[in-house]
């Protein structure tokens, strides 16, 4: 297991909650529609364009993660928080790796998940180059009924960075203030949205390449799911591909708390109990501002 920890970080969901501050201004807006031509495998740029690039899956991992971490880094400390902290661990093909979220105390070749009691984000290498090859498009509860689909380095990103989100909400302290009160879809709807405001920071600083858009787009579409009724509903596909465009295109990480309160409102939950703690995701700043 590899370790995205500082030393030194305030300890304690309400410090981290209660030091966020401030009015957020946003970058130059992208549309998708703008620039999600092309299709295919493309690669992006992680780190600038001179920085040596993953060549293998694991690789691959590592370098999302540091650059969706230096973003969120980059976010928390523009926002007078401490800087985020995470563990990941990339699950070699045919193995498990120990976890307090998996089946049987384990996650295997499946796993693709952040997980708040090991505070670690688990994701299967073959999971990830099943994703990559377009191998899972069939199995997957979106595509296998003809929505997007997924293939390409960008698919993989999307979900690293979804994963990541939800390490952001855990870090904000909203799975603690609202796990109880709030559907899963919430949540899931939130970690594409975040996801989405870090691809927007590629686009800004030119890393994507043709067709690394419509991979994202293609893969929401892909992961999204019918199961309504279910309390592990994650969204449907038109839902998951929404909440990811919202993020990519407006760029502002506060805008995506708009999901829990929206969620909250079509569920039975009151809609005027009052979310002081969301109030807080939203004084979220974008780096640089």
């Amino acid at each position: 297991m590899n370790s995205l920890i500082r030393p030194g970080l305030l300890a304690g969901a309400a410090v981290l909650l209660l030091a966020l501050a401030g009015t957020w201004q946003h970058l130059d807006s992208a549309k998708a529609s703008d620039v999600q031509e092309g299709s295919g495998a493309q690669n992006l740029v992680l780190g600038s364009e001179d920085s040596a690039q993953p060549e293998n899956m694991e690789q691959f991992l590592t370098a999302v993660t540091k650059d969706v971490d230096s973003y969120w880094t980059k976010v928390f400390e523009d926002s007078d928080l401490p800087e985020p902290r995470v563990s990941y661990s990339w699950i070699p093909a045919g193995q498990t790796a120990a976890s307090a979220c998996g089946d049987g105390g384990t996650l295997g070749d499946s796993a693709a998940a952040y997980c708040s009691g090991d505070d670690t984000i688990f994701i299967s290498q073959k999971f990830a180059t099943d994703i990559y090859d377009g191998a899972l498009d069939q199995a997957l509860p979106g595509s296998s009924q003809g929505y997007g689909r997924t293939v390409g380095d960008f698919a993989v990103a999307y979900i690293v960075a979804h994963e990541y989100a939800h390490q952001v909400q855990d870090e904000l302290g909203l799975f603690q203030a609202y796990g109880r009160q709030l559907p899963t879809m919430a949540f899931e709807l939130q970690a594409d949205c975040y996801a989405g405001t870090w691809a927007n920071s590629a686009y800004q600083e030119n890393r994507l390449e043709d067709g690394d858009v419509q991979e994202a787009l293609d893969a929401a579409l892909a992961v999204g799911d019918f199961e309504a009724g279910s309390p592990g509903h994650h969204g449907t596909p038109e839902q998951r591909e929404e909440a990811w465009t919202s993020g990519f295109q407006s760029g502002d990480p506060s805008s995506c708390s708009a999901y829990l309160r929206s969620v909250a409102s079509t569920t039975g939950d009151r809609a005027d109990r009052p979310y002081p703690l969301m109030g807080a995701a939203l004084s979220l700043h974008t780096p640089g501002q």
